[in-house]
Protein backbone atom coordinates (compact mmCIF):
# COMPACT_ATOMS: atom_id res chain seq x y z
CA UNK A 1 0.00 0.00 0.00
CA UNK A 2 1.22 3.70 -0.80
CA UNK A 3 0.89 6.52 1.77
CA UNK A 4 2.26 9.80 1.07
CA UNK A 5 3.66 11.80 4.36
CA UNK A 6 4.01 15.62 4.94
CA UNK A 7 6.84 16.12 2.68
CA UNK A 8 5.05 14.64 -0.62
CA UNK A 9 7.52 11.33 -0.26
CA UNK A 10 6.03 8.14 -1.25
CA UNK A 11 6.70 5.66 1.92
CA UNK A 12 5.83 2.04 1.29
CA UNK A 13 4.30 -0.35 3.91
CA UNK A 14 6.18 -3.26 4.20
CA UNK A 15 6.30 -5.91 6.50
CA UNK A 16 9.82 -6.39 8.36
CA UNK A 17 9.73 -10.30 7.14
CA UNK A 18 9.30 -9.16 3.99
CA UNK A 19 11.68 -6.61 3.85
CA UNK A 20 14.73 -8.70 5.30
CA UNK A 21 13.34 -11.79 3.06
CA UNK A 22 13.58 -9.59 -0.02
CA UNK A 23 16.72 -8.01 1.00
CA UNK A 24 18.64 -11.34 1.91
CA UNK A 25 17.43 -12.74 -1.84
CA UNK A 26 18.80 -9.73 -3.56
CA UNK A 27 22.27 -9.90 -1.54
CA UNK A 28 22.45 -13.54 -2.82
CA UNK A 29 21.44 -13.03 -6.02
CA UNK A 30 24.18 -10.29 -6.65
CA UNK A 31 26.38 -12.48 -4.36
CA UNK A 32 25.86 -15.61 -6.63
CA UNK A 33 26.92 -13.73 -9.57
CA UNK A 34 30.17 -12.97 -8.32
CA UNK A 35 30.65 -16.95 -7.32
CA UNK A 36 28.71 -19.52 -7.06
CA UNK A 37 25.05 -20.55 -5.75
CA UNK A 38 26.54 -22.69 -2.30
CA UNK A 39 28.87 -20.15 -1.37
CA UNK A 40 26.74 -16.94 -1.72
CA UNK A 41 23.75 -18.83 0.33
CA UNK A 42 26.31 -20.79 2.93
CA UNK A 43 27.77 -16.83 3.08
CA UNK A 44 24.48 -15.60 3.86
CA UNK A 45 23.54 -18.54 6.44
CA UNK A 46 26.82 -18.17 8.16
CA UNK A 47 26.63 -14.23 8.49
CA UNK A 48 23.18 -14.82 9.86
CA UNK A 49 25.02 -17.02 12.61
CA UNK A 50 27.41 -14.63 13.36
CA UNK A 51 24.93 -11.41 13.96
CA UNK A 52 23.02 -13.36 16.24
CA UNK A 53 24.71 -12.49 19.07
CA UNK A 54 24.69 -9.04 18.35
CA UNK A 55 20.91 -8.93 17.06
CA UNK A 56 19.26 -11.90 18.93
CA UNK A 57 15.25 -11.29 16.89
CA UNK A 58 17.80 -12.85 13.40
CA UNK A 59 17.01 -16.26 15.59
CA UNK A 60 13.33 -15.93 13.96
CA UNK A 61 15.45 -16.18 10.58
CA UNK A 62 16.41 -19.13 8.81
CA UNK A 63 17.84 -20.50 5.81
CA UNK A 64 17.67 -24.28 4.76
CA UNK A 65 19.95 -26.90 4.72
CA UNK A 66 22.29 -25.95 1.47
CA UNK A 67 21.95 -29.31 0.68
CA UNK A 68 18.12 -29.70 0.38
CA UNK A 69 17.12 -25.88 -0.78
CA UNK A 70 16.28 -25.31 -4.21
CA UNK A 71 17.63 -21.59 -4.43
CA UNK A 72 14.77 -19.55 -3.93
CA UNK A 73 13.03 -17.05 -1.85
CA UNK A 74 11.37 -19.42 -0.06
CA UNK A 75 14.59 -21.26 1.66
CA UNK A 76 14.24 -18.03 3.83
CA UNK A 77 11.92 -18.30 6.74
CA UNK A 78 11.01 -15.99 8.99
CA UNK A 79 8.73 -16.47 11.98
CA UNK A 80 5.81 -13.89 11.91
CA UNK A 81 7.20 -12.30 15.42
CA UNK A 82 9.95 -10.84 13.30
CA UNK A 83 7.51 -8.45 11.92
CA UNK A 84 6.62 -6.91 16.05
CA UNK A 85 10.77 -5.68 15.76
CA UNK A 86 11.50 -1.93 15.83
CA UNK A 87 12.58 -1.03 12.50
CA UNK A 88 15.35 0.76 12.90
CA UNK A 89 16.31 -2.10 14.69
CA UNK A 90 15.86 -4.14 11.34
CA UNK A 91 17.57 -1.17 9.29
CA UNK A 92 20.55 -1.44 11.54
CA UNK A 93 21.12 -5.58 11.69
CA UNK A 94 20.65 -4.87 7.28
CA UNK A 95 23.47 -2.76 7.67
CA UNK A 96 25.30 -5.15 8.91
CA UNK A 97 24.23 -8.22 7.00
CA UNK A 98 24.99 -5.98 3.89
CA UNK A 99 28.41 -4.91 5.24
CA UNK A 100 29.46 -8.44 6.48
CA UNK A 101 28.69 -10.10 3.17
CA UNK A 102 30.82 -7.72 1.52
CA UNK A 103 33.35 -8.38 3.75
CA UNK A 104 32.73 -12.34 2.93
CA UNK A 105 33.00 -11.60 -1.11
CA UNK A 106 36.22 -9.36 -0.47
CA UNK A 107 37.47 -8.26 -4.01
CA UNK A 108 34.85 -10.59 -5.71
CA UNK A 109 31.86 -7.76 -4.16
CA UNK A 110 33.51 -5.32 -6.99
CA UNK A 111 32.77 -1.73 -7.13
CA UNK A 112 29.53 -1.79 -8.69
CA UNK A 113 28.32 -4.26 -5.67
CA UNK A 114 25.86 -2.00 -4.02
CA UNK A 115 24.91 -0.32 -7.51
CA UNK A 116 23.77 -3.93 -8.78
CA UNK A 117 22.09 -4.65 -5.14
CA UNK A 118 20.17 -1.79 -5.24
CA UNK A 119 18.89 -2.50 -8.97
CA UNK A 120 18.18 -6.04 -7.63
CA UNK A 121 16.14 -5.23 -4.78
CA UNK A 122 14.02 -2.35 -6.60
CA UNK A 123 13.56 1.29 -5.99
CA UNK A 124 10.48 0.29 -3.48
CA UNK A 125 12.51 -2.03 -1.01
CA UNK A 126 15.47 0.41 -1.39
CA UNK A 127 13.33 3.60 -0.30
CA UNK A 128 11.85 0.91 2.61
CA UNK A 129 15.33 0.34 4.12
CA UNK A 130 16.51 3.65 3.58
CA UNK A 131 13.59 4.62 5.36
CA UNK A 132 14.71 1.62 8.30
CA UNK A 133 18.03 3.77 8.67
CA UNK A 134 20.23 1.61 6.06
CA UNK A 135 22.90 3.77 4.43
CA UNK A 136 23.92 2.63 1.30
CA UNK A 137 25.81 5.55 0.63
CA UNK A 138 27.85 4.58 3.44
CA UNK A 139 29.29 1.38 2.26
CA UNK A 140 30.03 3.06 -1.34
CA UNK A 141 32.34 5.32 0.44
CA UNK A 142 33.69 3.19 2.75
CA UNK A 143 34.61 1.30 -1.37
CA UNK A 144 35.92 4.17 -2.35
CA UNK A 145 38.27 5.13 0.73
CA UNK A 146 39.66 1.68 0.85
CA UNK A 147 43.45 1.59 0.00
CA UNK A 148 43.76 5.59 0.69
CA UNK A 149 46.29 5.98 3.11
CA UNK A 150 44.35 8.97 5.20
CA UNK A 151 48.03 10.70 6.22
CA UNK A 152 48.21 11.09 2.33
CA UNK A 153 45.55 13.59 2.22
CA UNK A 154 44.25 16.53 4.39
CA UNK A 155 41.34 18.81 4.08
CA UNK A 156 41.75 22.15 3.10
CA UNK A 157 39.78 25.44 3.84
CA UNK A 158 38.55 27.44 1.01
CA UNK A 159 37.84 30.41 3.30
CA UNK A 160 34.21 29.98 2.80
CA UNK A 161 32.48 28.61 5.69
CA UNK A 162 30.78 25.59 4.04
CA UNK A 163 33.00 24.85 1.79
CA UNK A 164 36.39 22.57 2.00
CA UNK A 165 38.55 20.60 -0.16
CA UNK A 166 40.48 17.48 -0.10
CA UNK A 167 44.50 17.56 -1.13
CA UNK A 168 46.80 15.38 -1.58
CA UNK A 169 49.71 15.88 0.57
CA UNK A 170 53.34 16.52 -1.45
Amino acid sequence: MDITNTKNEKTFDKKNSDVLKRTLMSLIIVARSKTSDDYAWASTKKLLNELRTKYDFLTSVSIGDISKINYVIDDISILSSFDKIEATDVGRAIQDIIDLLKKYLGKKAGYFFIQEFKEVLGEEYYQVIKNMGVDLRLVELQNEMSGIKIDEYRIKDSGSSNIAFVERVK
